[in-house]
């Protein structure tokens, strides 16, 4: 009679063990959720998931790297130290954005318990969530586009991950940086704000209209004049912008994430007549590990937009950079950096790169002529 309810009570625990992996496993037995599109999505609990979106997967290892089931983009071997030991060798599936798709066979071998993807994404390509479906895989929204767009993020992936206490810690700093920069920039008068102009493209006249939303953002952040507003006859396929037009606007300083560009901007007879050229602000964007201000749109702004205002008033903004940077490191991508590599992120210690102290603590970085 023993041996019965034993037996029993053996069948009972296997076939709820069944039950719990089956519902953790199938999105059919998980739990609805609204994604940031305002779509009811059926998802199974997040043991590995899938970005479709280099911004989106940027996140996710931040917010915890054993989610990933590969790399949406390569990671480059000089940025591989940033990254767990454990993640490197994850496989690059690649994404859907731009005019990219993603390699299915390798993503369904992955088995992501869900996807998560740009909702402007889902928008434009509404095939996608259709495809993934196919593979049993459920779609999530996320809006991802400003800096601001990231504490309502950090929100939903918390929940949805099952992750809020870590992503709450990085929605908090989010969301004090922007506090900050906007009592910063707010207290500079309009007609007192450094004027910037974004060079993109080996000569520095490549319009960029679709992501220019990213970087007005930023510039306006941390306290800038974005020089160069988008028309409608910009938006053309490799419009290139007047030169004639850039020396109307003649901006006070100049950024690029362009190393070519960088290489030639004062040596280029078109650009010596501008004020930045002439008092040497033409400033290299940090990029360790991505860049810091424009394309991929990550959340590296938030101390980008920190970087940025020390650029254009190095006696006005008066944070300790250095520090900042450590401090970001460490939360974001849970790092420690010295300070020696310190000062090579921040490019002031670059190959062919001088630092010039122009009033402030920190010098800037300019291309030796």
């Amino acid at each position: 009679m023993k041996t019965a309810g034993a037996k029993w009570s053996l069948l009972v625990m296997l076939a709820l063990c069944i039950m719990i992996i089956v519902s953790e496993g199938s999105p059919v037995h998980g739990r609805q959720v609204t994604d940031m599109a305002g779509r009811t999505v059926t998802i199974g609990q997040a043991r590995k998931v899938w970005p479709a979106y280099p911004p989106l997967m940027h996140l996710v290892y931040a917010i915890d790297p054993s989610l990933l089931v590969g790399w949406t983009i390569p990671i480059s071997a000089a940025d591989s130290k940033y990254i767990q030991a454990t993640q490197r060798n994850l496989p690059v599936i690649g994404g859907w954005f731009g005019q990219r798709t993603p390699n299915l066979e390798n993503l369904a071998a992955a088995g992501p318990n869900f996807a998560l993807a740009w909702d402007q994404t889902i928008t434009a390509r509404p095939n996608m969530v259709e495809t993934l479906g196919k593979l049993d895989i459920p779609v999530l929204a996320v809006r991802l586009f400003r800096l601001s767009d990231y504490p309502d993020a950090l929100r939903f992936l918390g929940d949805v991950l099952n992750r809020e206490e870590r992503a709450r810690e990085l929605k908090n700093y989010v969301e004090r940086t922007i506090a900050e920069m906007k009592k910063f920039g707010g207290s500079i008068a309009r007609e007192k704000k450094v004027s910037v102009y974004y060079a993109i493209g080996p000569d520095g006249l490549t319009n960029d209209c679709d992501h220019m939303p990213f970087l007005d953002e930023a510039i306006d952040l941390a306290g800038g004049r974005n020089v160069y507003q988008c028309r409608p006859a910009d938006r053309m396929m490799g419009k290139k912008i007047d030169m004639e037009r850039l020396l109307i606007f003649d901006p006070e300083v100049i950024i690029t994430q362009d190393t070519i560009f960088f290489s030639r901007v004062y040596s280029d007879p078109r650009y010596r007549l501008l004020k930045a050229v002439k008092n040497h602000r033409v400033y290299m964007i940090p990029g360790t590990p991505f860049n810091w201000l424009n394309y991929p749109p990550t959340y590296m702004r938030a101390l980008g937009i920190r970087w940025l205002a020390k650029m254009l008033y190095p006696g006005l903004y008066t944070a300790d950079l250095r520090k900042e940077t450590k401090l970001f490191f460490k939360l974001f991508l849970r790092v420690d950096i010295g300070d020696d590599e310190t000062d090579e992120i921040l490019l002031l210690k670059t190959k062919n790169v001088r630092s010039r102290g122009t009033g402030g603590p920190y010098g800037f970085a300019y291309r030796e002529r």
